[in-house]
């Protein structure tokens, strides 16, 4: 194959791998001596229906086998619940994966939860306050406290499963630095790609609640900044990083260029299907860095 074929349920994967014992399941194993299996597990930017979005991007250049699953839309806790992780670990005992790539977090930082820690400030004519207080005040909420204790929860379910298979790894990214501020989606074919017809959710998730918080659109890129970097870069990712060595790491995205141009994004949040192109490369760089010797030849 020319690239990762792909599958979005459980039941495909298990028709993909074949019965226990099967000669397909035996041609399978061999095709994976050499090639990766990876399973992707998160928010919109790995789960996003009819758009290559990152997972689908990262796909198309690794020769190999995936599964993508995940919600649009929900925050760590939802995604890695107590039951969620328990099927989960299950899922990864039954099959060969070399990788589980996450994605998750950013919600937990935008809309309803950004509307509660601000309450007071909404459409009411609060006095508004810095980019860099208003960090703070989602700080001790406990916000990026609840992010890292979900990342932890299921890294820590792993740990038996870790034990059978030491050459599984776990991979976390960040999010880029937001540009366009308070913009909704662009939803439009060439833009996003298919789940231009469906969607109906198009932003901001970030502005049109800390429009009454902050003095303008430059404070809201500073306290986005300040979220992204500080709060889930180094607070969440790279604080799991040091936590779990050799078992967890995440994928750098510095080098990427084009991220401040208004082509990069569809809305406030999520890349065009170009910008999420060029995250890929550095995604799957990482990755392959993370596999065994005999299978990295496999990723572009």
């Amino acid at each position: 194959m020319s690239n990762m074929s792909w599958v979005t349920s459980w039941e495909k994967w298990r028709e993909a791998m074949g019965p226990r014992g099967s000669r397909q399941r035996a041609r399978v194993m061999d095709y994976l001596k050499s090639h990766p299996a990876i399973l992707y597990w998160g928010d919109s930017w790995f789960s996003t229906p009819l758009y290559l979005n990152l997972a689908r991007q990262s796909c198309l250049r690794i020769n190999g086998m995936g599964m993508i699953v995940g919600k649009p839309g929900a925050e760590a806790a939802e995604l890695f619940g107590k039951d969620d992780v328990k099927r989960m670990v299950a899922r990864l005992k039954a099959s060969p994966f070399d990788l589980l790539c996450l994605s998750a977090g950013g919600n937990d930082c935008l809309d309803d939860r950004l509307a509660q820690v601000f309450q007071r400030w909404q459409g009411r004519g609060v006095a508004r306050i810095s980019a860099a207080e208003a960090y703070q005040r989602l700080s001790d909420s406990g916000a990026f406290a609840r992010v890292h204790a979900a990342f932890a929860g299921l890294l820590d379910a792993l740990a038996p499963l870790r034990q059978e298979r030491p050459a599984l790894r776990v991979v976390g990214h960040p999010y880029v630095p937001i540009h366009r501020i308070g913009v909704a989606a662009d939803l439009t074919v060439p833009n996003i790609g298919l789940i231009a017809w469906l969607k109906d959710d198009v932003g901001p998730w970030m502005w049109n609640r800390m429009q009454w918080v902050l003095a303008d659109k430059a404070e809201g890129k500073r306290f986005a900044d300040l979220i992204l970097v500080e709060g889930f870069g180094r607070g969440v990712l790279q604080k799991l990083a040091g936590e779990y060595p050799g078992f967890f790491s995440v994928v750098d995205f510095a080098g990427v260029t084009g991220i401040d141009q208004d082509s990069f994004w569809n809305d406030e949040i999520h890349p065009t299907e170009q910008g999420f192109l060029q995250l890929s490369r550095p995604f799957n760089q990482h990755l392959r860095d993370q596999l065994p010797a005999a299978k990295r030849a496999a990723v572009g």
